[in-house]
């Protein structure tokens, strides 16, 4: 079982109950396929073959009859790719999900659930839900979320003891800062920058204001596109990250922005 990251050689630190999620998840994997995980220091991918070994990965050894001290590498071809789906005429939903930028809700069931859902979803945002705290940092360990939403009361009384919002306050700047993070609460003031900033976050929403959550997130995500977007572009410029959230948003909304334009025309021309 791997243990370290091969980009940046930090530890990985898996638990018990992930390493067995992996191995199981190996075990699962079609002929062909590979496991996609993912550094959660450095944030990049890599792949696992079914025997767990990391992909590109070779073993080397001495061909029979060389003379001693020569050794020949053996490189064994690339696997042929899956073509299962062919049959279905479907792209696989593993596919999707990849491309999507994925919200983690942590928010009790029922219509303010239902309210957080659709205004990402409205944003072009994935929405997956937790069962508690405990699952959401065990979601985290390998899925890069572009946005994290938590309520004061899920999965506790207060938000002081809360796993998740612990984790949040102590993670690295470098991931913290390609991602959008909303507190929802009786407690909070919405759109109060300044006591957003004192509990790591990027919004803070009063439970009054959630039906027109929609609209407060669109405006969080265009204040904070125009902050943290200038820096993720010089980064990944410079290859320090290989992408950004910041950087996706702003091509979202300008396709947007082109398509209502062009649906203008249309309009006007017909």
């Amino acid at each position: 079982m791997i243990e370290t990251c091969p980009h940046c050689q930090e530890p990985l630190n898996l638990t018990d109950s992930q390493k067995a999620k992996i191995q199981t998840a190996l075990e699962k994997l079609p002929p062909g396929n590979l496991l996609k995980l993912g550094c959660p220091q450095c944030q990049k991918p890599f792949e696992l073959r079914p025997d767990g070994i990391l992909q590109g990965r070779q073993a080397k050894k001495i061909a029979p009859g060389a003379p001693t001290g020569t050794r020949k590498v053996a490189i064994a071809p690339p696997p042929p790719p899956d073509l299962g789906w062919l049959s279905s005429g479907q792209v696989q939903e593993k596919e999707v999900i990849e491309d999507s930028l994925m919200a983690l809700i942590l928010v009790n069931k029922g219509s303010e659930m239902t309210t957080v859902r659709e205004a990402y979803e409205d944003e072009g945002f994935l929405p997956v839900f937790a069962e508690s705290a405990d699952d959401a940092l065990d979601r985290m360990q390998f899925t890069p979320f572009a946005a994290v939403v938590l309520h004061s009361r899920f999965d506790g009384d207060s938000l002081s003891g809360n796993k998740l919002h612990n984790f949040m306050q102590t993670m690295a700047m470098s991931r913290r800062r390609n991602m959008h993070y909303t507190l929802i609460g009786p407690e909070f003031q919405t759109l109060y920058d300044l006591q957003a900033l004192s509990n790591s976050a990027n919004l803070v929403v009063n439970d009054e204001e959630l039906k027109h959550m929609r609209l407060i997130l669109k405006k969080s995500l265009h204040e904070s596109q125009k902050l943290f977007g200038p820096l993720a572009e010089a980064l990944v410029n410079r290859g320090r990250i290989p992408s950004s959230i910041w950087l996706d948003i702003k091509a979202k909304t300008e396709q947007k922005m082109k398509s209502a334009v062009l649906k203008d025309l249309l309009e006007v021309t017909s």
